[in-house]
């Protein structure tokens, strides 16, 4: 029997349990998507899978049906795949252990998916039915959307013939977005040099952070751990005569971190007691800092052994913490347009040193609703990262959706929810990516609308997907489809 058996919608739920059990974060989707490519192929209907793995299904209209435009459904198959320190499950070969108490849908251990495994569940649940009254559908599942929308940049569309286009990803139900944010991932190195030096290791631990989507989230100021663990850093180096053996933190560039940790030494005859103090007064100062909106941080400082580490030259160590700390993070600026709508932001979310590595990686994710702006971010992350002596990449730069003022399908799914629910729904721009101002690009006059039900706290392991709203945004998009 399965979690999610008994529960509606009984035909989604399905198959999102499915989709749970098969490995699909991020750079990890050829099981995903040959399970796509089998479920149409097993139903006879049209299916496309290119080489970067995205899948096009197309199905015909319902009976009397015909005559309708098409439209198109679209979410993308790839998860944030993180989990907790203690968890034992392999993100790249097991599934997910689905957990339910009736309201909200979770993954034990680790995040779920519902970001965007429940596009996918609501897609094949609509291709699979022969009861539901629908236009011609085409439905698109990209990959690697939470890592750059590599695969909405690559993907052919020329076979598609919709011009309305219905994406699901959006984590919050009786909102329809309209517009969003333009970004792209800066990829930054800075060389470092090494040596073997005797002394005392220490491991310092930055936790107990909410973290969150980059986009969504961001606007909160939450503690980042990897910027966070940085000024520990910088701090204890005013006094002590440290040296980085180690440095690592977050999982993706889109998701806020909420650990990460470092690993020095110190010289032998250093005062333990003194520098524990020191730990203690710099974690007193974050907690008071993140008191209202991370109050469960903690920094963690522990005794590792006494020998020899290949750790840090002096100047490296000052140079890798300050160009960290140097370097902008988190929220920037809001929209003077948009009320409430950040506009411009970046996010460290990875940080990677180990032991044996030559060089730290640092990555952000990069987000703005004014291109121009985006572009002197760019530029300014670019002359910092310089100016340390580092080198610097940008990949995955993908436009903004523009917010279309004459948009039909605008006014049908606001209509249509009005209908079902007494109230209009929220018509919004968000700051997060969403894939449709690449679409955009590639279809000329295309009308776009995201959707989706409540989630909490995406890309972490405390995300959950609320059954209730997966039941009425399901019932809406079945009341949409069988309005166009």
């Amino acid at each position: 029997m399965s979690v999610l058996e008994g529960f509606e919608p009984k035909e989604a739920l399905g198959f999102f349990e499915e989709i749970c059990n098969i490995p699909h974060g991020s750079g990890n989707l050829q099981k995903i998507s040959d399970y796509l490519v089998k479920f149409a192929k097993d139903r006879n209907l049209d299916v496309i899978q290119d080489s970067e793995l995205n899948v096009i299904i197309k199905k015909p209209a319902s009976a009397g049906y015909e005559d309708r435009k098409p439209v198109i459904l679209q979410g993308h198959m790839d998860m944030v795949a993180v989990k907790d320190a203690d968890c034992d499950i392999n993100l790249l070969t097991d599934g997910l252990r689905v957990q339910t108490d009736g309201e909200y849908v979770w993954a034990d251990g680790t995040s779920l998916g519902g970001d965007d495994g429940i596009a996918v569940a609501y897609c094949l649940a609509i291709l699979d039915s022969k009861t539901l009254k629908h236009p011609p559908i085409e439905v698109v599942i990209t990959t690697n959307e939470e890592t750059g929308m590599d695969g909405a940049r690559a993907i052919d569309l020329s076979t598609l013939k919709g011009k309305r286009l219905i994406n699901i990803d959006n984590e919050e139900e009786g909102v329809l977005l309209t517009s969003c944010a333009g970004g792209g991932r800066f990829h930054a190195t800075l060389p470092v040099k090494r040596g073997i030096v005797q002394g005392t290791a220490y491991k310092i631990e930055m936790g107990g952070l909410l973290g969150g989507h980059s986009g969504e989230m961001i606007i909160k100021e939450r503690g980042n751990a990897n910027y966070l663990v940085a000024r520990v850093l910088y701090e204890l180096n005013k006094e002590f005569a440290m040296k980085i053996v180690s440095l690592n933190g977050g999982v993706a560039d889109n998701a806020i971190p909420r650990d990460s940790e470092a690993v020095v030494v110190l010289a032998s005859d250093t005062d333990e007691k003194k520098f524990m103090e020191a730990v203690a007064t710099i974690e007193n100062d974050i907690k008071g800092e993140l008191e209202i909106k991370d109050p469960s941080v903690f920094v963690k400082t522990s005794k590792v052994n006494s020998g020899a580490y290949n750790a840090l030259d002096a100047e490296s160590t000052s140079k890798v913490v300050k160009m960290i700390i140097s370097l902008p993070n988190g929220k920037l600026t809001m929209s003077a347009a948009i009320e409430g709508l950040v506009e411009t932001s970046l996010n460290l979310g990875v940080m990677k040193m180990t032991e044996d590595d030559n060089e730290i990686v640092l990555d952000y994710a990069v987000r703005s609703s004014v291109e121009s702006s985006k572009m002197a971010l760019f530029d300014k992350l670019q002359i910092i990262t310089e100016v340390f002596g580092g080198k610097y990449e940008i990949t995955g730069a993908y436009p903004g959706w523009k917010f279309n003022p004459n948009s039909e399908l605008r006014e049908t799914m606001v209509r249509v929810y009005e209908e079902k629910y007494g109230e209009k729904p929220q018509v919004v721009a968000i700051h997060a990516g969403v894939e449709c101002g690449l679409f955009s690009e590639k279809i000329d006059g295309l009308d776009s609308i995201s959707i989706g039900p409540d989630m909490k706290d995406i890309h972490t392991t405390g995300e959950m997907l609320s059954l209730g709203s997966t039941k009425r945004t399901w019932e809406y998009l079945v009341a949409v489809l069988e309005q166009l």
